[in-house]
């Protein structure tokens, strides 16, 4: 029996960034899927607080936050952005592929 490669699942998994846009600027997030394992001790995923949202939005945008946190924006976008890039998979942060019965 052969060992499982995760190295290869990881290249095989990528998924599409998602993109919006915020006062005529267009921005990209890598997939949630695609975040660190470091998270996981960073914010609690189940219940995300205001601080683990912007923790995780941060992470996503990774070079383009200092951008798009210059930009005014209201509480309720932010949180329609947050559930809006959770959907983007299909998957709410937190599920990974492998908990599906396929």
């Amino acid at each position: 029996m052969s060992a499982f490669d995760l190295d290869t699942w990881i290249s095989e998994a990528k998924r599409e960034p998602f993109r919006f846009t915020l006062g005529g600027v267009a921005y990209s997030m890598v997939a949630s899927a695609e975040l660190d394992k470091s998270l996981l001790t960073a914010v609690n995923l189940d219940a995300p607080s205001a601080s683990d949202i912007q923790t995780l939005l941060r992470a996503g945008l990774g070079n383009q936050w200092e951008e798009f946190s210059a930009q005014p924006a209201p509480l309720a976008a932010l949180g329609e952005l947050f559930k809006r890039w959770q959907e983007h998979e299909g998957l709410p942060l937190g599920e990974a592929d492998a908990s599906s019965a396929s």
